[in-house]
């Protein structure tokens, strides 16, 4: 018997189908595609059951004959190339024709279609990718594709698919990418019987209004407020860059969308252009919104360095990304820069920044929460990091709180020595294992709002926070969608004063939950630090004597106060012997 055997045809076309259709959004993706190569202007979808049950997709395109409808899901069978210098030539969505085909090995599907002017159309089903039955069909201009029980033929296929909330959000994220990549054509979008999208058709004269327009409408009004066009034309080149300014960038990278001739792609390389243009003005943890659209020659770059065509790789990439670059820092430069309120210090006269400073309240106790816990500090020992070489040293009572450098370090002497805390990391820390704490007890406390706080997302962002409201709902938040882009957030964990920022953690917990390939484990580990850090005293918040040895004591107490909960160090030491060593001491001074 040889050991290399054929593979029967029906299994050869299911293992085949899940190159292309790996979820119902990749489906989706290939319908509307198909959609537009046909000269679509109007699309119409409507799922069921996350995309499981049903999918069905319409358009108002050219339309097949009887006979293309048969071939269209055949193996193979493409109206798009007809030779293999094509492929270099290719200016339509797809080319191998397989996108039909592979729905069809892994669902019933049903395809009815008429030409314009036709006066009759023709369908045509079939069952894991076998031609049922075939007939005539009513004459309505274009047509429709529906695939039922996707995956019902391929069961370990649909066993990795995930929850319903997680697929919504996937295919919500596919209606909005071909919006954005496509002004001129009308899309709506009902789940489960609920219209949730609506795009109109922009019909401005002007191409760059229609795109401002349609980014307004699929961003909402407040990620795209302020908006800054960025234009290029170089020799084989043309750049349209919709840029969000300095002070509007977002806590998560899912309002960055490329597009190559209107293909939704993923690149690497356009990403870091983006993020080098904006330098310093960019805090660490922010990211920039963008709707980059870009057109090339088609045998500029290729498309088919994976299946899905996400990926694409760029035949110039040095040149692409200094025009991305380029462009994109010369148009923030130009952005007058807000005025910033700076105060004399005491004493040197320096200026010190007071953007981020929140104000004492009339009683001077800005930190209640630190305040509350007992001052006695306790003779116990605590383990500190030196600042040369991390050796370990060990320090001991009594503290002296020296003062506040730059409103960020909290410098204190102990035993002649000295130490510093980063009044940050160190609440940070302190805030995390405690919110742990209440974790492992059976959840956090939480504390109802007196009004729903909303929040302004894109249809597939509010998917995706929902599907995590029950690991959300255990942390203390309490969710709720409310219209078809907008979260109402009922309830906060009671260590969560501050409600300014909220907007900002619920971008950076789904920053969180956007990587399926992050264990569950580290996922709720970097959940519960967002949270911290979004709870903590911040850089430049003033703090006073009392509130600067509360902090000190409550990290004590930590299991780990040496580093923030994302690793940043808290503290440093230097030893009196250390000390010593620095000034060129034979030995410490005697205290």
């Amino acid at each position: 018997m040889p050991t290399i055997r054929r593979l029967p045809p029906e299994l050869a076309s299911r293992i085949a189908a899940g190159e292309v259709i790996e979820r119902p959004a990749s489906l989706l993706k290939e319908l509307i595609e198909n959609a537009l190569d046909a000269g679509a202007a109007s699309v119409r979808v409507e799922v069921s059951g996350a995309g499981r049950a049903a999918l069905r997709v319409n358009d108002d395109g050219c339309g097949m004959s009887a006979e293309d409808c048969v071939l269209a899901l055949e193996r193979h069978a493409t109206s798009k190339i007809a030779a293999l210098d094509d492929l270099e030539r290719l200016s339509t969505f797809g080319f191998r024709g397989e996108a039909l085909y592979a729905a069809a090995a892994v669902s019933r599907l049903s395809l009815s279609s008429c030409p314009r002017r036709a006066a009759e159309g023709f369908r045509v089903e079939s069952e894991g990718g076998k031609l049922a039955r075939s007939g005539p069909a009513a004459a309505v201009a274009g047509t429709t594709v529906e695939a039922r029980d996707l995956f019902y033929n391929t069961p370990a296929r649909l066993k990795f698919l995930k929850s319903d909330a997680y697929e919504r959000s996937r295919l919500a994220s596919v209606l909005e990418e071909a919006a954005l990549a496509n002004p001129e054509v009308r899309f709506d979008y009902k789940s489960e019987g609920r219209q949730l999208l609506h795009f109109a058709a922009e019909t401005s004269p002007d191409p760059l209004e229609r795109q401002r327009r349609r980014c307004a409408a699929v961003l909402g009004p407040e990620l795209s407020e302020d908006l800054l066009p960025v234009l290029g034309d170089r020799p084989g080149y043309r750049l349209r860059l919709w840029l969000g300014a300095p002070d509007r960038l977002a806590s998560t990278r899912r309002f960055q969308h490329w597009f190559v001739n209107r293909r939704p792609i993923d690149s690497r390389l356009l990403q870091q252009a983006l993020y080098r243009a904006y330098g310093e003005r960019r805090p660490r943890e922010k990211h920039p919104v963008c709707v980059a659209y870009l057109e090339l020659p088609p045998d500029a770059f290729d498309v088919n360095v994976h299946p899905g065509k996400r990926e694409v790789r760029f035949h110039k990439e040095r040149d692409l990304f200094e025009l991305v670059c380029g462009l994109a820092a010369a148009a923030l430069a130009s952005r007058r820069p807000e005025p910033i309120l700076l105060e004399r210090g005491e004493g040197a006269g320096t200026p010190s920044l007071l953007a981020d400073a929140p104000r004492p309240s009339e009683s001077g106790e800005r930190f209640p929460r630190f305040q509350e816990q007992t001052l006695a500090l306790s003779s116990r020992p605590a383990e500190m990091v030196v600042a040369d070489g991390l050796a370990q040293a060990w320090w001991t009572p009594p503290y002296r709180f020296l003062g506040q450098i730059e409103r960020s370090y909290l410098l204190f002497e102990a035993r002649g020595g000295l130490f510093l805390l980063d009044q940050h990391a160190a609440a940070e820390r302190i805030l995390f294992e405690r919110f742990l704490a209440e974790l492992e007890d059976g959840g956090a406390r939480s504390q109802r709002l007196m009004l729903p706080l909303p929040i302004e997302l894109t249809a597939s962002s509010l998917q995706a926070v929902l599907e995590h409201s029950e690991e959300l709902a255990r942390m203390g938040f309490q969710v709720e969608p409310y219209g078809k882009a907008t979260l109402h957030v009922l309830s906060t964990p009671t260590l969560f004063a501050d409600i300014a920022d909220l907007k900002g953690l619920v971008h950076r917990l789904l920053e969180s939950y956007a990587d399926p390939a992050r264990a569950e484990r580290d996922v709720a580990h970097h959940a519960v630090a967002t949270i911290a850090c979004k709870a903590a005293v911040k850089a430049h918040d003033p703090l006073g004597e009392k509130e600067a040895l509360a902090l000190l004591e409550q990290l004590k107490q930590c299991k780990d106060g040496t580093c923030c909960p994302h690793g940043r160090r808290a503290m440093l030491a230097l030893s009196r012997d250390e000390l010593a060593r620095r000034f060129q001491r034979p030995g410490a001074p005697p205290l």
